[in-house]
């Protein structure tokens, strides 16, 4: 037997000191590890030394929840370093160590037949996962564990290589947070399915529903029309007949702030191994069929639409409210209108990038229905029945698929094999659905070759 260091290996930016927290580990002393997991973590800080450049710091937003995972490359008995936790706020706080590329946290116990071909002998480097948070607000400070926090975005990406070759981004309603997040620790099953280099980015539901309209209402929003919206909102809620409460004030920000930005048009940057690097926007996005509601709201004089779940609504404030009832219209939508919304964000998106459009469907039967005869119900049936509603939702989505090039993540027929008990509601999925649903994420984006998303080579 012997015993392998786990180094941390080269993380370095120009301009800047690496530093980082203490290891939190994610795995027990003597855990037997498999090639490729991730095993602990820290936290992080980019410090910028007399050389820095001048301007704003790289990912300013993110730089209090900017953490790495540490994956062993090799498989076999884990020996944690008794000096690479110390606890308390010194395993939460990236302010007192030097990232050092040859410090050991740890050993890998293994056979020597058991080390994969091409292991430098003298020690063996961690493979990094990056992950950062952009908080919706920085008060919210929650630094208890891995990418935990209150975040508008999400993302992981490979530290290895020069760059992500390759960004996927979630953009959907609750039913995609297990698909992109999975379960703990975050990302950790994308990082063991795909080569990379890579970026996952997952956009939360928690305010604003991404349904097309308000999507293609992102993608072509200009500045002036963005500090208009802000100054409107700010104006009404602060005159409005209801005095707002600091609910109210808390939600319509989030609210709006999630509202002016654009997902799909996003930059992101990515420190490296050995640089920073920046991502351009997404090479391929997943939207939510479920995310389109009978209706939306729509400004009555700024004319842009909005969407937020009905229970969100409810645990609002009293002046947001009023602010709806006033400032607002609700303007019904057939499946032929969403139809019509999901060509004009394809042909938007397809003006501007070549991200791909990847939509999941919604579930058209269930073990549960009861009807024998649909005659006591008007019509149109769609109206009236949500199982009708979501086979027509499905065939208009087969027919956009072949207009505008769009690809079907078939969430009814992954329910439909697998059991009505693994997505009961028609939205909430178990965890054997989501690693389903992934893996026909993945099919999909090896198909289109998207770059980055190859499966990791067996070791």
């Amino acid at each position: 037997m012997s015993l392998v260091p786990l180094r941390l290996g080269t993380l370095a930016v120009a301009g800047y000191d690496v530093v980082r927290s203490g290891v939190r580990w994610l795995r027990d002393e003597g855990h037997a590890c498999r090639v490729g997991e991730l095993v602990a973590y820290c936290n992080l800080r980019l410090a910028p030394t007399a050389s820095a450049p001048a301007g704003a710091a790289p990912f300013a937003e993110e730089a209090r929840d900017f953490q790495v995972g540490l994956a062993t490359r090799v498989g076999g008995r884990l020996h944690r370093a008794h000096d690479a936790s110390r606890g308390g706020f010194i395993d939460r706080l990236a302010e007192h160590t030097v990232w050092m590329p040859n410090h050991v946290i740890g050993h890998v116990q293994c056979r020597p037949s058991e080390r994969p071909a091409g292991v430098d002998p003298d020690g063996e480097t961690l493979e990094l996962m990056l992950v950062a948070g952009r908080r919706v607000t920085e008060i919210a400070e929650d630094r208890s564990g891995f990418l935990t926090g209150w975040h508008d975005r999400v993302r992981a990406w490979w530290g290895e290589g020069e760059a992500p070759v390759g960004t996927l981004l979630g953009y959907g309603i609750c039913e995609q947070l297990g698909v992109f997040r999975g379960e703990s620790p975050a990302f950790a099953d994308w990082f063991g399915a795909v080569a990379g280099p890579a970026q996952v980015v997952y956009v939360p539901d928690n305010v604003l529903v991404p349904c097309a309209a308000v999507v293609a209402d992102q993608c072509r929003r200009t500045a002036d029309e963005a500090e208009a919206i802000r100054a409107d909102v700010t104006h009404s809620i602060a005159t409005g007949p209801v005095v707002p409460t600091p609910a109210d004030w808390m939600f319509v920000s989030a609210l709006i702030s999630a509202l002016l930005r654009s997902p799909l048009t996003e930059r992101c940057d990515v420190p490296m191994r050995r640089g920073l690097a920046q991502a351009d926007v997404p090479d391929a996005v997943v939207l939510s069929l479920n995310a389109e509601p009978p209706g939306i709201l729509r400004h009555r004089r700024l004319g842009y639409r909005l969407q937020c779940h009905a229970y969100r609504m409810s645990d609002a404030g009293p002046a947001v409210r009023s602010w709806i009832e006033r400032d607002f219209e609700h303007v019904a939508r057939s499946v032929a209108d969403i139809g019509c919304d999901f060509r004009a964000l394809a042909d938007r998106v397809r003006e501007r990038t070549t991200t791909a459009l990847l939509v999941m469907n919604t579930r058209s039967t269930s073990g549960f229905e009861t009807f024998h005869s649909y005659a006591p119900f008007d019509r149109p049936l769609g109206n009236m029945l949500g199982s009708v509603r979501a086979k027509e939702l499905n065939l208009m989505l087969h027919d956009l698929a072949r207009e505008r090039n769009v690809s079907i993540v078939d969430n009814d027929a992954i329910a439909a094999e697998l059991g009505a008990t693994h997505l009961p509601d028609g939205v909430h999925n178990s965890a054997t659905m989501q690693a389903e649903l992934r893996r026909e994420i993945l099919h999909i984006l090896r198909g289109r070759g998207i770059a980055g998303f190859a499966a990791r080579p067996s070791r």
